[in-house]
Formats: C-alpha cells, structure tokens, sequence
C-alpha cells in the first residue's frame, strides 16, 4: 500500500501502550496545530491520556479503540504517540481479517513495535516506524518538509537514509523488527512475524553495554539469527551518547559470530529527534 494524504483527510491520534501524560498536553497541541496547518483533520482517541495509573484505560479499551479508528472509514491513518510497557496488552483484542479489509497506515516506535509487528504478521499490512513526535521537536523544521513531502507528495524525503557498511556488501528481504527489547516481547507468541529471509531492524532507548548484549544473545539463542538475510542497527541512545564498551558494533559482530549475515548501521532509525521512518513490512534492497 502507498502511503499518501490528501488535504482535508482526517488522522487519527492514540495511545496503544503507556497513556500520554497531562504534562505533554501542551506539546500534543503544538502537533495537532502542525497537522492543522497541513489542511488535515485530526481525531483524538478516547484512550490517550493517562486515566488507570500508567494506562490511557484497561486492554481492552485501548484494543477496541484500535479497532474502532481501522474500521472508520473516514480516517486515513493512525499515529500513535506512546510509548513504554504496555502495548502487548492489547493484541487479543485486535480483529486482524477487519483489520486487513480497512487497511491504513498505523505509524508508531518504541513499544509500539510489538503492534507494528503484530499487524504484519496477523494482518499482512505493512506499518510505519515513526513517530508523530519528531515534527515538533529539535530539527522540526526539517521533520515537517520530509514528512509533507512524503505523505502528501509520494516523495521519499522521510524514508531515504544513508548506511555504514558493518558486514557484507547488499542484502534484500522483507523489513520486520524495531525496538529490540519491545520486539522480544513476541518471542514464542503466535505473533512474531516468520523470520526466514527477512532483515531485521533493530534499535533502543535505554541500555549500556550488559543489556544491549544480553537482548542480542536472546536473538542468537532463539535461532533468529540463522534465518535472517541481514541486520540493520539504528541508534541505540544510552548506549551511543554514554561512549560505554565494549561499543555497538563490537557487541553485535560477538553476536554473530561466525555468520556472514550482512549487517549495516544508521543514525536516522530509532528515538533521535530526526530519525525517519522505514516500512514494517515491506521489501527493500541495499548495497554497497
């Protein structure tokens, strides 16, 4: 599916995993004002503030709430905006055949992951790896014409990025993955995507070396790393900006070994404020 908006088209605004706090209120008026003056309508969800401790309503509130901006036809994507611990909560509720007939763009990082992985495996959509966040944050300016001339346009502004080369020289496959601590949350679930032949993107917010490793290790123990046709390595924050060893690159070539899995680096996927946005879903190519 393309992704492409037209001017008066409503989007939709939501929380799926930790609810939004009443301190980013202000913030939150500052994006629905960006996409205002892009000509779009904006909807924001029922579950989108906090309201039950952490959570913006209980599981199934926010899965009905999913469901409820996919199956309203007047909507033409969904952004969600948050992040944190809770988003595998909500995957029993979700309709992946209704979900299938009204498909949209569902955009979202972080925890999000775990859905944005979800309804590739469950529904056969692609979804997007980005956050709404970025367009008022540091290098908004930028965010805003690559995210205007990407989804009004067609053009490729938000998904083009250059890598550094680890390993290997090309690799084609399907793109599945994200946040590698939210991805692990599907490991032995019946929604973790089939791994065979897919390139797996993965990056990370908090973590020093010990933890980086020890989800890394998880990937090799679970046999995912036998099966993939390439890795990609977005930021990963705490890691990069703490300067700690061993560094990224040592722990991932470690990882794997012996293995001629072809592996490139980039600073523009993952939580940084001009990252952009790679499709969940689909097949892509990269060489040298």
């Amino acid at each position: 599916m393309n992704m492409r908006l037209e001017k008066n088209d409503k989007v939709a605004i939501i929380s799926c995993s930790n609810g939004v706090e009443l301190e980013y209120e202000e913030k939150l008026h500052k994006i629905i004002a960006e996409l205002k003056s892009m000509e779009l309508q904006v909807e924001l969800a029922h579950t989108l503030y906090r309201t039950n401790g952490p959570f913006a309503g209980t599981p199934m509130e926010r899965g009905n709430e999913l469901m409820r901006l996919f199956k309203d036809k007047s909507i033409k994507a969904i952004f969600d905006i948050s992040g944190g611990d809770a988003a595998n909560q909500i995957l029993e509720y979700l309709d992946f055949n209704i979900i299938r007939a009204n498909n949209k763009p569902y955009f979202g990082i972080s925890d999000l992951s775990v859905i944005l992985n979800t309804l590739y495996s469950q529904s056969g959509i692609e979804t997007y790896h980005y956050t709404l966040r970025n367009i008022i944050r540091e290098d908004s300016e930028e965010q805003i014409k690559q995210f205007k001339k990407s989804l009004f346009e067609g053009k490729n502004d938000l998904f083009h990025r250059e890598y550094r080369w680890i390993k290997g020289n090309s690799m084609k496959g399907i793109v599945i993955g994200g946040n590698i601590r939210c991805f692990l949350k599907l490991a032995g679930t019946k929604y973790m995507p089939n791994l065979e032949g897919k390139i797996l993107l993965i990056e990370g917010f908090g973590g020093l070396s010990d933890r980086i490793s020890s989800m890394m290790w998880q990937l090799r123990h679970l046999g995912y790393l036998d099966k993939l046709n390439g890795i990609i390595l977005g930021t990963f924050s705490q890691l990069e900006a703490e300067n700690t060893k061993p560094d990224l690159e040592e722990l991932i070539k470690e990882t794997i070994g012996e293995r001629k899995i072809p592996i490139v680096k980039t600073d523009k996927l993952g939580h940084h404020y001009d990252a952009g946005c790679i499709v969940i879903g689909r097949e892509i190519e990269i060489k040298k």
